[in-house]
């Protein structure tokens, strides 16, 4: 049903019925990172694992499969 309500909207607006955009912000390249920029990157990751903030694999397949059926 929710198809339909969506192909009925394409066609009322002419295209598709919501503003489409890119993400703002484009993940880091290692490239482009001096040492102190990618050493303050680590540490942040450091930090997150020291306060927990982590996911194990399962959850992370289990999230991907839920959300991308993969």
């Amino acid at each position: 049903m929710q198809s339909v309500c969506f192909l009925r909207q394409v066609v009322l607006q002419q295209g598709i019925p919501f503003e489409m955009k890119l993400p703002g912000k484009a993940p880091l390249a290692y490239d482009s990172l001096t040492k102190g920029q990618f050493d303050a990157e680590i540490g942040k990751g450091m930090e997150d694992i020291r306060a927990g903030r982590v996911y194990s694999a399962d959850a992370v397949e289990e999230e991907m499969h839920r959300d991308y059926g993969i």
